[in-house]
């Protein structure tokens, strides 16, 4: 009798979510919604250490008297060339007519490794890091006009 009682009350406790338990499953819909955000970018954070390398790399050029691109040469003085509109946008690819230039061997010799599938490039005054083969710029690394 007394285990009839138990399981009286043990019944009577499931009361209110016995009918729950008895219910179908909602049916799955067919699609899920997406939000029309647009895909997440990469996050590139680039070093003060790589920054103050670029510079330092770029100074010391200038006092030993070469010019290296993009810096022109005006009354025997090394100076960026005036900055001009901005060709290209974070995390879009480079335009078609925009070609940027690799660094030279000794610089990038002093810059930590670009990530897997990116690569350092100069692009008018600025140096960038860019996706390989999507040519998308992922982040600014330097931007020469400032030297």
């Amino acid at each position: 009798m007394r285990a009839f009682s138990i399981l009286l009350v043990s019944l009577a406790s499931l009361g209110p979510a016995w009918p729950t338990l008895a219910q179908p499953a909602p049916a799955p819909k067919d699609k899920p919604s997406v939000p029309d955000r647009p895909l997440p970018t990469l996050n590139m954070v680039v070093s003060q250490r790589d920054r103050d390398a670029l510079y330092t790399f770029y100074r010391a050029e200038v006092e030993a008297g070469r010019c290296p691109a993009p810096l022109v040469k005006k009354s025997n003085v090394c100076s960026p060339p005036p900055a001009g509109k901005q060709v290209w946008k974070m995390d879009q690819p480079l335009p078609d007519g925009v070609a940027g230039e690799a660094l030279p061997a000794a610089l990038i010799a002093k810059l930590s490794p670009s990530p897997a599938g990116y690569q350092y490039l100069r692009v008018d005054n600025d140096i960038l890091i860019v996706g390989v083969g999507t040519r998308s710029a992922a982040a600014l690394v330097a931007d020469l006009s400032r030297l």
